[in-house]
């Protein structure tokens, strides 16, 4: 596995560990920041693979080149259309735990315990 799918598949394992939203959103964030991440530069190094692709005097560079640039703007596509990922991710909240529920109490309803029977002068 190369370095970068290592690091991929670090941030996976982390985001698969966090226990707040915030920290969930603070990675999603490393992939999706608009200037400096991992799409961007990810649609970034396909753009150059298009300019490298054409340097070819090959047809098949110039329809390599082709397929590299339709890369780069469906990657940037995808980052735009998940641009409120991290403020969403950050929005969720994990419901509070439900509070015990507790009976109330009503000696119309009670039911003596031995214990109170047995104190009981007859």
């Amino acid at each position: 596995m190369s370095e970068h799918g290592r690091h991929l598949l670090a941030l996976t394992d982390q985001l698969n560990g966090t226990e707040t939203y915030d920290q969930a959103a603070d990675l999603v964030e490393e992939i999706l920041d608009p200037v400096d991440g991992a799409l961007e530069r990810l649609a970034d190094f396909f753009e150059a693979a298009g300019e490298k692709a054409k340097e070819s005097d090959a047809d098949d560079g110039f329809d390599l080149a082709h397929d590299f640039e339709e890369a780069a703007v469906d990657i940037r596509r995808l980052n735009e259309d998940l641009h409120l990922a991290v403020d969403r991710m950050r929005a969720l909240t994990t419901p509070p735990p439900e509070p015990p529920v507790r009976g109330t109490y009503s000696a119309a309803t009670a039911v003596p315990t031995p214990a109170v029977v047995a104190g009981r002068h007859r």
